[in-house]
């Protein structure tokens, strides 16, 4: 059966994903470098401190300190960088299907190996390490998003868009309903295991029981934002980069917006009867996310184009090229710390020390991602997946 080219990108193929070719989309690079920084401020917590899978205060770390810091992951980091992180999952597929389809192959084959191999490092992933792992959910996720590849950038943006809209505008009426309702929920901390096999217990137990809550709603938002994604990678708006005043107004926008609804929303999380908030709280995030991710983004890419800026997009850059590598780094860094499978430091620091340890995590990412790609073409997890892809040995060396 003959392959059209379904109108994907004639540029930036599988190099922007994989690090295979001299021409990268180093904007694309940068943002997945940004994103990994997020998503790991939000996601140390549930190594740090047992509430946070609970959903309430830590009765432990109750000074004006600790709750400044929280109240600030809220309304500036929580469901705002895995948003940004599957926009670039989306649009990276339009640049890997478009060397399918430059090279005459299927892109079929070659996604479904991929995801396979993503879905087996996802359970290993959640089993063994974070309970939280998003990487399964992506690989299901990506099915659907092959399945729908021939639909046009407008249904893509509306799909995206609809799905948003319709999961926080249920969250929404929910939430509002809930205020209204006594709630006496007893919250208790994750187990706080002391050996490494009790670790493992736990994060298995764990994993099992939060696997269908991420799937069903952290599922379908990734899904919108694969979407979008997946649009903008046909308009190939980063290789042709967004007009500077476009993104001007993009950041003078949402920014405001954005920051606004987060304040409300971590308000709600963190000040309020959380029982009562939370659901609120939550479709209020839902909705508004996407706003303070976009000013963030344009903020960035506008940055990105002065001479300081430069300098920090390639730093970001390298870390991006590293993506999958790096997120399953810093989980086995975060377990090491704070769990029994290394120094056990659950529960024991300070909030701001625990954001300390989360910049300085990624600090050690940038520095060792740069060193590595001075030498190799890809991060070691990345040459596993490309080979899964491609099923032949990439080159190794820089």
């Amino acid at each position: 059966m003959a392959v059209g080219n379904e109108g994907y990108s004639d540029t930036q193929g599988d190099e922007s994903e994989d690090g295979m070719g001299p021409e990268r989309v180093r904007e694309l690079d940068a943002l997945r470098g940004f994103a990994l920084f997020g998503i790991l401020v939000v996601n140390i917590w549930f190594f740090a401190d047992p509430w946070t899978l609970a959903g309430g205060p830590n009765p432990d770390r109750g000074g004006a300190v600790d709750a400044a810091v929280r109240f600030a992951v809220s309304a500036l980091f929580e469901a705002k960088f895995y948003l940004l992180f599957s926009f670039l999952f989306g649009y990276s597929f339009v640049l890997q299907w478009g060397t399918a389809y430059r090279s005459k192959a299927s892109p079929v084959p070659r996604t479904l190996r991929r995801l396979g191999l993503l879905a087996a490092l996802g359970l290993l992933h959640g089993f063994l390490l974070f309970y939280g792992d998003i990487l399964l959910t992506y690989a299901l996720l990506g099915l659907i998003l092959l399945a729908t590849r021939t639909i046009s950038s407008r249904s893509a943006v509306i799909a995206g868009l609809a799905i948003t809209g319709t999961v926080g505008g249920l969250l929404l009426i929910t939430g509002l309903i809930a205020t209204a309702i006594p709630l006496d929920q007893l919250l208790e901390p994750a187990s706080q295991a002391a050996t490494p096999a009790a670790v493992l217990a736990a994060n298995v137990d764990s994993y099992l029981t939060i696997l269908p809550s991420v799937v069903l709603f952290q599922g379908p938002l990734a899904l919108a934002m694969f979407y979008l994604g997946f649009a903008a990678g046909k308009a190939r708006l980063l290789e042709r980069g967004p007009a500077r005043s476009l993104l001007r107004r993009t950041s003078a926008i949402c920014l405001p917006l954005g920051l606004t609804a987060g304040g409300v929303q971590a308000f709600l999380a963190n000040y309020v009867d959380r029982e009562s908030f939370g659901i609120l709280a939550t479709g209020i995030s839902t909705l508004t996310a996407p706003l303070l991710t976009a000013g963030y983004v344009s903020l960035l890419l506008l940055w990105f184009q002065t001479r300081t800026g430069s300098h920090v997009r390639d730093a970001l850059a390298a870390a991006g090229r590293m993506a999958l590598t790096n997120y399953l780094a810093q989980s086995c860094a975060m377990a090491w710390i704070f769990t029994a499978y290394g120094f056990g430091l659950v529960n024991l620091l300070p909030f701001a020390a625990v954001l300390g340890v989360a910049v300085v995590i990624f600090a050690l990412q940038l520095v060792i991602s740069a060193l590595w790609l001075r030498r190799f073409k890809q991060g070691p997890v990345e040459w596993f997946l490309r080979r899964a892809t491609y099923w032949r040995e990439p080159a190794v060396r820089g």
